[in-house]
């Protein structure tokens, strides 16, 4: 357990992507809202509702009324986690922002990644314990944790999950990349040197962010690899390198053969061998730069991320003791009518379309 201590002046904001949370929802919410009370004076929740298909939105709504500094985003279409948490970060105001998948996450374990911040640490990252050492998943993920570092310098630790603390300052690094719902996973171990990690068991509310395929995970590994780096462009380089000194070593050969060789099918060596060859390094450099294409053709097309279809937040908004507004009124020598009229222009509607 983490010792009791002071309260915190920072902001924070938690950030929860949910879909088909209707089961335990509130609960989450409520416990999130009494961890928060506990540390800090300033606090909001994000919840990122993923196009729920079942009552979360109004369970949510009816805890507005209630919870405090509760903002809600609806996504229009189911767009997975990375994109709602990225809805998260987008949308939050805090100093650090704690994103938690509340279906896996222990949220008792959020005083731990606070106090690592208070250590020093921009960036805190929860690993996953994995339930086999030798299972297929598990040794992908080692695979494609030794390659990024190969192509990258960076290391990524097998397991990393989206239990996540970030500074405000790399929060503003994720929200300038065109790409940060694709490299959510990698882009704020770029970002920091001041990096820590620790290990849990996941826990299992729910199963509405169902675990990816593995050939999900596999297109999504690529995806990262041939964005985190131009590496992979220097070995299209060395394969047409490759292909063009085994094409002129080929050429040679043929020239050979056709000056002392006798009784050779005129024209089968020259022509099927160097098609197959050819053909084989040309469709693998074509797919390669084909990815890269693809990602370049995403960004010119300027199309949004994510679409927010409905927005709301807490009908009770400490607008003066949550949100960094500084109690100066008497300072200023106004009257308790005009206090109250300044602080009903500062709450926003309860909901906003």
């Amino acid at each position: 357990m983490i010792p009791a201590r002071e309260k915190s002046d920072v902001v924070l904001s938690i950030v929860l992507p949910v879909r088909d949370a209707q089961a335990f929802v509130e609960e989450t919410v409520r416990e999130i809202d009494g961890i928060a009370r506990d540390l800090f004076y300033h606090y909001e929740i994000v919840v990122v509702d993923d196009a729920s298909r079942d009552a979360t939105v109004e369970v949510i709504e009816q805890l507005q009324k209630s919870v405090p500094n509760l903002q809600m985003y609806c996504l229009n279409i189911r767009s997975g986690i990375e994109v709602a948490l990225t809805v998260g970060l987008d949308s939050s105001i805090g100093d650090f922002v704690i994103t938690a998948n509340a279906e896996t996450d222990p949220l008792d374990l959020l005083p731990l990644l606070w106090k690592k911040s208070e250590e020093g640490h921009e960036f805190v990252c929860g690993i996953r314990q994995e339930k086999g050492y030798w299972n297929l998943r598990t040794i992908l993920r080692r695979i494609f944790s030794r390659t990024f570092e190969a192509t990258t310098g960076l290391r990524i630790p097998p397991g990393a999950s989206h239990f996540r603390l970030y500074s405000r300052r790399i929060v503003t690094y994720l929200t300038r990349s065109n790409d940060r719902h694709l490299l959510i996973d990698v882009l704020p171990f770029f970002s920091s040197h001041k990096v820590e990690t620790f290990t849990y068991s996941p826990i299992d509310r729910g199963n509405s962010f169902r675990q990816k395929s593995l050939a999900d995970d596999f297109i999504r590994g690529i995806t990262i690899l041939l964005s985190s780096s131009v590496r992979p462009l220097r070995f299209v380089t060395v394969l047409a390198l490759l292909a063009s000194s085994l094409s002129l070593l080929f050429a040679v050969w043929v020239l050979a053969v056709a000056l002392f060789r006798h009784h050779v099918v005129e024209g089968w060596i020259s022509l099927a061998l160097p098609m197959a060859i050819i053909f084989f390094l040309m469709s693998t450099m074509l797919g390669i730069m084909s990815e890269y294409i693809y990602m370049m053709a995403q960004r010119s097309g300027n199309r949004p991320i994510y679409s927010i279809v409905k927005e709301s937040t807490s009908t009770i908004l400490h607008a003066r003791k949550t949100l960094n507004v500084v109690d100066n009124w008497e300072e200023q020598g106004q009257s308790p009518p005009e206090r109250d009229r300044m602080e009903a222009n500062l709450s926003p509607p309860p909901e906003q379309l």
